[in-house]
């Protein structure tokens, strides 16, 4: 898959990545309430030589001061300043728990140690910070060498005593929200991406552009189940769908216009939908004057008799086996357009749609319509539309949005064209109003003319097969 269509998968779900990113911030922020504040304290002690009085003296003595500098910062932590705090203080900590609320620091160059407590309290963390200089002071002056005197080496005089301060100075709530907004954004974007991979299924045209394998002629709108557009609507907005799609069909190729289109799907499920495509797409040609007719091939169960309310007792099987003249399969549907239902059917139907009589049923067929339009089974269920295929100008595929995959859509397509079958293109039936229509504007001036009269079609004069 290439960036586009991750990018396209990030745009599909940008819904779920910003109700994750809001939900991450506030958990954030929630958090971060939750959160008690917390107050920095900080004192200083000097640590000088405590003797010295030449120029030689003092130098020495400084050099000792600073080599010790950095072992006091390591003691203002250690258990033997700290125990004496916790005592002085009445704190109900240990030693070692204290020592995580203290840091004791060095400035680069200097013999200056300070020490910064932080503490939930304000008042206490300038206590604590102010009893560790002390201790600290205490504890280096014992541990100091002495001198001939008897007096310790080392002095360390505080120079700085630490203040209750004025504002807290954690914890950080805008960066923990911060945190959360961003680790809900990620989440997001990672579940938009898994999903893009997981998740096959047909939403969007683009889903079939980027496969390269056909054209989409066009999207089609929900409808309810069983019904026409054509019949129910013939101004809305699934009307002008199909009429958009036989335009697709009549100048795809003008050298090389279908005239006999077999119309399958991609999935076993897809029975009515491709059943209602097909008789929708036979209006759609008869409303500019062309005469269709409908051969219900799919002997499997199509379904296409139940919904165009023919009877199916006789139609194409009685026609190809010789039981019944052309024209008396043939039932009257709308105007301009014919059915031939599928008859009787025989328990393996693929003999028959091979048979060379089918194939002069069709090439009659050709000869007395304008538009021959053929309703076969699945691409996948059967072999059968692979030889209605073989039969016509060429197959045109039906996929449910939202319900057939992209594999079903290439193994489909594999499957016609490893036997040399053309595939015209791909409708995709059951866009929601708000999803992704074609790309054409809704067609406007487009023929009112009713499809609905009982008028027989218009035939040319030659035998049945």
């Amino acid at each position: 898959m290439d960036p586009q269509h991750y990018w396209r998968a990030l745009v599909k779900s940008w819904p779920v990545i910003v109700v994750l990113a809001l939900l991450g911030g506030a958990a954030g922020y929630g958090y971060a309430q939750t959160r008690p504040d917390s107050f920095q304290a900080t004192s200083s002690v000097f640590v000088s030589a405590a003797e010295g009085s030449d120029p030689n003296e003092l130098l020495q003595g400084s050099s000792y001061t600073q080599n010790l500098v950095q072992s006091y910062t390591r003691l203002a932590t250690s258990s033997i300043v700290l125990d004496p705090v916790v005592s002085d203080l009445g704190l109900d900590v240990t030693a070692v728990q204290l020592a995580r609320q203290i840091t004791a620091e060095n400035p680069l160059n200097t013999v200056i140690v300070d020490v910064t407590v932080v503490d939930g309290d304000r008042q206490r963390a300038a206590d604590i910070a102010n009893a560790v200089t002390r201790s600290l002071s205490a504890e280096a002056r014992s541990l100091s060498p002495e001198s001939a005197a008897g007096l310790s080496t080392v002095s360390l005089a505080p120079i700085a005593e630490a203040t209750p301060p004025n504002s807290a100075v954690g914890p950080n709530r805008r960066l923990i929200a911060l945190t959360g907004l961003a680790l809900g954004l990620a989440l997001g974007v990672v579940l938009a991406l898994v999903r893009s991979v997981v998740d096959t299924r047909l939403r969007s045209t683009a889903d079939v552009d980027e496969l390269r394998l056909a054209p989409v002629l066009g999207t089609v709108g929900r409808r309810r189940r069983g019904s026409l557009a054509f019949a129910d609507e013939p101004q809305g907005a699934t009307a002008d769908d199909f009429r958009r799609i036989r335009a697709q069909l009549q100048f795809s190729d003008v050298d090389s216009v279908a005239r006999t289109i077999a119309v399958s799907s991609i999935s076993a499920d897809d029975r009515e939908t491709r059943a209602a495509v097909t008789l929708d797409l036979a209006l759609a040609y008869a409303e500019r004057g062309q005469s269709v007719l409908v051969v219900d091939a799919d002997l499997r169960g199509g379904g296409l008799a139940d919904l165009a309310a023919v009877s199916d007792e006789v139609g194409l099987t009685d026609v190809v086996v010789g039981r019944v003249e052309f024209e008396d399969a043939v039932t009257p549907w709308r105007d301009r357009v014919d059915v031939i239902a599928t008859g009787e059917v025989p328990p393996n139907p693929s003999p028959l749609l091979s048979s060379k009589s089918m194939a002069l049923f069709v090439e009659s067929a050709r000869e007395r319509y304008d538009v021959v339009v053929v309703a076969a089974p699945g691409v996948l269920t059967s072999s059968d539309a692979l030889e209605l295929g073989r039969l016509t100008d060429g197959v045109v595929l039906v996929a449910t949005m939202g319900h057939s995959s992209r594999g079903q859509l290439l193994q489909a397509v594999r499957a016609l064209t490893g036997v040399q079958v053309p595939v015209i293109g791909v409708i995709l039936d059951g866009v929601t109003e708000g999803g992704h229509r074609s790309g054409a504007q809704r067609s406007v001036g487009t023929s009112t003319k009713s499809v609905t009269s009982g008028r027989p079609a218009v035939r040319r004069g030659i035998d049945a097969p």
